[in-house]
């Protein structure tokens, strides 16, 4: 049977021919989609679809192809066909994924705001992708901005995992945190191998096998325990494993660990100016550097800030400077719409456990530094206890670590935003 070419389609370009153009329509109209139903089906754009309908995408990419593959309740036979045809942008048949299997792309959108003194890191990541020995893990404390550095390396990165990407958020502000076996189960049925699965073990060598035949780009976010990410090592495999860890995660193999914390000035005045504009911030330097000092360098808390600012066109920065430094109100101040540094620091704080909780209640009017004394005059009589609470405080991020004096003794701060928080209530 011949199918005429779709009305309206331009010159195909040399070489590729109607047919990809003609199958698209054929399969839309079967499906009795419009091209702005298909779009949402597929998550594609209308223009894209119309592009490819009339033959103006000369090399359209795989993952475009397999989302309208999907989206269009395609058998596998006829998928392949069309995966298959020329200009399938990714290489020969032989690179596609076995039938029945998904080629997800569940990334949220990468941050439309610079990475003020990440950039670089971020193309570190991206340039080791995957990593042959372990995970990529960034950790740092409430509000550092873990989840907009691993998302803007994970799109960086997206073009080497043609099998997909999955992105998976551990410990929703809202939800209990997953567990390993929720997370496994979750994977598989992104990358379309969940059915049938009988139990856990079984679940894990399938995820195991899935991965190492196939590139794909797993993000997991808000990550609490080792035991999350464990089931998704692959030795030697071509997928690779990016995580934003809300605690030092050392029982990792092969981890690569990136700690990041807060932006010097030049790099927290660019956030400012960013989303408020240079010539504002530029006009009122003092009340600039009065905001980035209240905002402690955190990178959530200057892009509030900066959002603030921008809502507000017609008033100074030095009232947003006055308002910050009542510290009794400045986390409400950093709040705009559904972002908040409050909410924020409480997803650390909520799972601590009790005695972790108050340490922190003992600690928060002490606004210089402390060390295993203050723990003893505040906390806890035993030296050993002491120890042990400042470490796991440290790796919980609720604190951090200056250099050892030379006597070898560290002294210890409350990360800023963890202070508001625990002196001011939740």
């Amino acid at each position: 049977m011949t199918f005429p070419c779709p009305s309206g389609a331009g010159p195909h370009p040399a070489g590729h021919g109607p047919s990809l153009a003609v199958a698209l329509v054929r399969a839309r109209e079967a499906a009795c989609l419009t091209q702005d139903e298909l779009a949402v089906r597929s998550g594609l754009s209308v223009r894209a679809i119309r592009n490819l309908e009339t033959g103006h995408t000369a090399r359209p990419r795989r993952q475009s192809l397999v989302l309208l593959s999907e989206a269009l309740g395609l058998a596998p036979a006829e998928a392949r066909r069309l995966l298959r045809l020329p200009g399938g942008g990714d290489g020969p048949a032989a690179a596609v994924a076995p039938p029945g299997t998904a080629v997800p792309a569940e990334l949220p959108p990468a941050p439309r705001h610079r990475l003020a003194g990440r950039e670089a890191l971020a193309d570190a990541l991206a340039a080791r992708l995957p990593g042959r020995d372990g995970p990529a893990v960034v950790v740092g404390p409430p509000g550092s901005g873990k989840t907009a550095l691993v998302l803007r390396t994970a799109h960086a990165a997206r073009e080497r995992f043609p099998d997909g990407q999955v992105y998976v958020d551990l410990h929703p502000t809202s939800c209990i945190p997953f567990t390993s076996d929720q997370l496994v189960h979750r994977v598989l049925r992104s990358l379309g191998r969940g059915a049938g699965v009988r139990g856990p073990e079984e679940a894990r060598a399938r995820l195991r096998d899935a991965l190492s035949r196939r590139r794909v780009l797993v993000v997991l976010d808000n990550v609490v325990t080792e035991a999350q990410v464990r089931p998704l090592l692959v030795d030697g495999g071509r997928s690779a494993v990016l995580v934003a860890a809300r605690r030092e995660l050392p029982a990792l193999p092969g981890r690569s660990g990136h700690r990041i914390g807060t932006l010097r000035g030049p790099e927290a005045c660019r956030v400012l100016e960013d989303l408020a504009g240079a010539a504002r911030i530029r006009a009122d330097r003092p009340a600039a550097l009065d905001v980035v000092r209240h905002c402690g360098g955190l990178p959530l808390a200057l892009h509030l800030a900066g959002l603030w600012l921008s809502a507000r066109p017609r008033r100074p920065a030095r009232e947003l400077a006055d308002r910050l430094a009542d510290e009794r109100d400045r986390l409400a101040t950093l709040s705009v719409g559904d972002l908040s540094l409050r909410a924020s620091v409480a997803a650390y704080h909520r799972p601590l456990p009790p005695p972790l909780k108050a340490s922190l209640h003992q600690l928060r009017y002490v606004s210089d530094d402390f060390g295993v004394e203050e723990m003893l005059e505040r906390v806890t009589p035993s030296r050993r206890d002491a120890v042990d609470l400042l470490e796991e405080l440290l790796h919980r991020q609720m604190i951090r670590a200056g250099e050892p004096d030379r006597a070898g003794r560290v002294r210890y701060r409350l990360h800023e935003a963890v202070r508001l928080y625990v002196a001011h209530g939740p």
